[in-house]
Order: C-alpha cells, then structure tokens, then sequence
C-alpha cells in the first residue's frame, strides 16, 4: 500500500494532468453517448415516432448498444492517449485495441440485428417506394435474410480482427459449402426455390391456389417449403423446389369467375319453347347485378343421340371462390325453375337391349 502510494506521490505534474484528460475523455464521451444515440434514434425513426418519450426512445434495441459503442471509442482514445503516459507494452496495447474492436463490431452487429423488426418501418418504407406491397411473411424472410447477412459479416469481421487469413477462410468455406450442397441437394433447391419465390411473388400468404394436383389457401412461406391449409383442414408442406418448377394457379388473383353449365333437353321439344327457353335463361342473367352483361352466351349448341345440347355461359364479377358458389347456386336454382314452369323437360342417358329369346 505504502509502495502504491510513494509511486502515487513520484508522478508528475504532467502525468497527471494527460490522466485527467484522459478520464475527462471517457465521462464526456460516456455523457454525450446517451445524447447523440437518442439523436441517431430519432432521425432513423419514422415521422410518427419523432415525438416518443425518452423512455420509449431508451426501449428502442438500438439505444443501449450505440450508448456502449460511443463510450468504448472514448475508454479507446483515453488509452491512446496514456499510452506513453503509463508505458503500456504494445503488445499488451494490441490486444486490448483488437477487444475494443471486437467488442465494437459485436455490438453494431447486434444493433442491427435487433433493429431490424418489423415495427422498425424500414421494409414499409422500401416497399412504399417501389410501389409494392410486402405481406407479412415477405417481410419476415426479408428481415431473416438481411440479419443472417449482417452477422456473418460481423463473424468475417472478428475472424480477421484475430489475424486469420479470411481468403483461405472463404476458400475452405466454399470447398465445404460445395459438399454440404452436394450432402443436400434438395434442401439447397428448396432454399434457392424460395429465394426464386421471394423474388416473382407468384403468390402470398392468404392467397387460394393451386399446385399439381394440391390447391388450398397460403398460411405461411418459408425459405425451404411452404404451408398451404387444403380443404380438408390440413395443413401441407410443400417444398419451395417442387413450387418453384410447377405451374401454379393463382385464384385470389383472378378477378371475375366463370359461370358455365349444359343442359340437355329432349329431342322432341318445340322449336319455338326452345327458344322461349334461352329468352328466359338470359332474362334471369341479365337480372342479376353481378352477372356481367356483355359476357352472357347461351347456345344451341348441338345435336346428341340423347336430345339438345344448350350451353349456358356468364362471367360473374366475384373473385372470391366461396361467394362464387353461393351465386352459381343462385342461378342453377332459377335456371331448374325455369324448366319445371316450361313445356321443357330434360333428357336422360337411355339405353335400349334387345334380347334374343332361343327356342
């Protein structure tokens, strides 16, 4: 204790007064960390967001971690500056500057990382500038993908902070990458299916669609499959490789349904009931508000062996495939009423077997 004190006593005037800047550096630094991170937070924020609280500003995942950097670059330069001060080895100097900079990195790297949700607005606005709407699950594979980047490249940053060549590092990198690929083949067309999907959008999450022989509605798409609940409830996981080579129907984005239905009458009906016939199917078409006017067709169509062939056709102005089916419903209703208040019967398949009798 006495030593401390006596090597205390021995410092110089000079000495003491760099310590004291040095100190100074580090409480200016660690003061104004505070000040300049909720400046950075409120200029990065959206216009909503300008007027939050300080305590709503202190919850935002970027405050602590800038807060921490600011005060790691003023504890850095205060060492800077004593280092001929207290003869601190350089060696020793190196390792404590490459833990400051590691440090630094993991920090900004976590910074980003957690900034990135999607409260943060950042995809909204992206999205409100190219003038395309991005769905929840676009924004959550876009989120993962962009923090997955951030930190390998935080984890190349600190590799070459130790000094490891990050060439030779990549090149082993890639040889295994090309195994693992090879290991994985499907899993690696799965993963490039839903990069391919991410970028086309031939559909998204709440869209009814139809692929091979599956259809259903979106619930969720993921990097290697995607989740489609079928009619029956279930759910289906599909691989986004066998999605991203297979035709896909997409109905939630067809905006009128087709109605389409065959009647087939007897061969011995009425020319002139025939026509009567046509005149009120089209009269009960044209009645109804969704049927689309100039898309309504009824024709004689041909002749069968079982009588008269009539097709009915009409675009309904419905893209939900549900109400559709309430509205086709509705017509083939009034299209049976039709018939049974007319001289109109329809016709079935028949069939005559002669039978020899032998003696």
């Amino acid at each position: 204790m006495e030593k401390i004190i006596q090597q205390i006593k021995d410092l110089k005037m000079e000495t003491i007064v760099e310590i004291l800047l040095a100190i100074s550096v580090i409480i200016i630094f660690k003061i104004f960390s505070s000040i300049i991170s909720k400046i950075i937070i409120k200029i990065f924020s959206k216009k909503g967001v300008q007027k939050q609280k300080i305590n709503d500003i202190k919850k935002n995942p970027f405050y602590l971690p800038l807060k921490t950097i600011f005060t790691f670059i003023g504890v850095y330069i205060a060492l800077n500056m004593l280092t001929k001060t207290l003869n601190l080895d350089d060696s020793l100097l190196a390792i404590i500057s490459k833990v400051i900079k590691i440090l630094m990195i993991l920090l900004v790297a976590r910074a980003f990382g957690e900034g990135l949700d999607e409260e943060n607005g950042i995809l909204s606005k992206i999205g409100t500038k190219s003038n395309k709407e991005l769905d929840e699950s676009t924004k959550k594979l876009v989120l993962k993908a962009l923090k997955t980047i951030i930190y390998v490249l935080a984890g190349f940053m600190i590799i070459s902070e130790l000094g490891y060549d990050i060439g030779g590092f990549l090149t082993g990198l890639g040889i295994g990458g090309v195994v693992l690929t090879l290991a994985a083949q499907d899993t690696a067309k799965s993963f490039i299916g839903g990069i391919a999907i991410f970028i086309d959008r031939p559909f998204k999450v709440g869209d009814y669609i139809s692929v091979g022989q599956f259809e259903g509605t979106v619930e969720e798409i993921k990097f290697r499959t995607t989740n489609i609940r079928t009619l029956d409830n279930s759910v289906l996981h599909v691989p986004n490789s066998e999605m991203s080579i297979s035709a896909i129907i997409n109905y939630s984005e067809i905006q009128q349904r087709r109605y389409y239905t065959e009647l087939t009458v007897k061969l011995n009906t009425g020319l002139e009931d025939l026509q009567q016939l046509e005149q009120k199917i089209r009269n009960i078409l044209s009645l109804n508000e969704l049927v689309i006017k100039d898309t309504i067709h009824i024709d004689f169509r041909t002749i069968t062996d079982n009588g008269i062939k009539i097709v009915i056709m009409a675009y309904i102005n419905e893209s939900n495939y549900f109400e559709f089916l309430d509205i086709q419903e509705e017509i083939n209703y009034e299209v049976m009423n039709i018939l049974r208040n007319s001289n109109v019967e329809l016709a079935y398949k028949t069939q005559t077997i002669h039978v020899k009798n032998e003696p």
